[in-house]
């Protein structure tokens, strides 16, 4: 593609004045914003972007729009233009820091060709720039994770002290970790580990408190035992309140359960796994739903009572569960083991 098109766009937005307000604002709450908006409002913000393709908003709206509609084939055609256009046009606008701006190489590959395309040119022609390499890396973190974790190794080689780019390739080496048959690549984890670490290291006191269920989690899954008793101990310790107190609850008792398990109290085990259950939730519980891992080792041994208790908990703040622990019950009941899948996170 030629150069000229890239300087071409921006020049025009920066006369507008929504160009450089678009990369300095954040535009997360729009996207969530047009995730809600109805089919009516999406016609309209289309019909705006007719008259004015610059109208840096109304595409932002646009792409939490369509990505709700992802099931949808003409939806897609409209997301993937819309991207494309904000990673050709945009590239450090923040909107393009989610899941919402990725392509689905598998749906629309000739989109992700297209966005893949316009994001090697920016990484080219300004392999330096914080933004880029970290919206790039978020493009490919399902695609090409091994490019994704060079991207964000870069950046975190030019800003070494921002604990967010460990942070970031904790998760990206975490996810790189799981290997198919469901169990964990050892270095990958150790990779995670690592940099979990260096992220607790550089952070402030509040958001080392975040990392703790990551630390936890991940330094059992290491080996590092001790490491996860002590940092399972400390989400549960000085817990206040906030957004992340339920995360702390559930994850603290799952990981001391695991370790309980694994050293043969299973009555500790037990009592650990209803202790996560009683967690108050929080906006990743309510949604995604509490982990199951230790509720699948209980069952492997027999323990289907605690189990069915902790499902009963679990429903008190499991609101998008989709019925799956009723069907899980009933499983359960029967005699039979559940495929817990993507509720098999650590």
């Amino acid at each position: 593609m030629p150069i000229r098109f890239f300087f071409a766009i921006p020049a025009l937005l920066l006369g507008t004045g929504l160009f450089s307000s678009g990369l300095t604002q954040d535009l997360r709450g729009h996207l969530r914003a047009g995730s809600k908006i109805t089919p009516e409002k999406a016609a309209s913000l289309e019909a705006e972007l007719a008259e004015n393709p610059e109208d840096l908003l109304a595409r932002v709206q646009l792409v939490g729009y369509y990505f709700r509609q992802f099931r949808d084939d003409a939806a897609r055609d409209r997301h993937r233009e819309h991207v494309v256009w904000l990673i050709k046009n945009a590239p450090e606008a923040n909107a393009l820091a989610g899941p919402e701006a990725n392509i689905n190489r598998v749906f629309s590959p000739e989109g992700y060709v297209e966005g893949k395309d316009a994001w090697s040119w920016h990484l080219e022609n300004d392999p330096n720039n914080l933004a880029v390499l970290e919206h790039a890396a978020e493009f490919f973190t399902l695609s090409d994770r091994k490019l994704a974790i060079q991207l964000l190794e870069r950046a975190q080689s030019i800003d070494a002290g921002d604990p967010g780019w460990a942070r970031q390739l904790g998760q990206l080496h975490r996810l790189d970790s799981r290997l198919r048959d469901g169990k964990r690549d050892p270095e990958a984890v150790r990779r995670a580990l690592a940099q979990f670490e260096r992220a607790y290291e550089l952070s402030d006191e509040l958001r080392r408190g975040y990392l703790l269920t990551d630390l936890g989690t991940t330094a059992f899954n290491a080996g590092a035992i001790e490491k996860a008793k002590e940092y399972a101990k400390a989400m549960l310790e000085e817990n206040g309140e906030g957004w992340n107190h339920g995360n702390r609850v559930h994850y603290g008792n799952l990981t001391l359960g695991r370790i309980a398990l694994l050293e043969g109290r299973i009555e500790e085990a037990k009592l650990r796994l209803i202790a996560a259950g009683r967690t108050p939730g929080s906006p990743q519980l309510n949604s995604f739903g509490p982990d199951m891992t230790l509720a699948h080792e209980l069952l492997e041994l027999g323990e289907s009572e605690v189990v069915l208790g902790y499902f009963a908990l679990c429903s008190k703040f499991w609101t998008m569960d989709r019925g799956r622990l009723d069907t899980w019950s009933t499983l359960v009941k029967g005699g039979q083991t559940p495929d817990f899948r993507r509720s098999l996170r650590y």
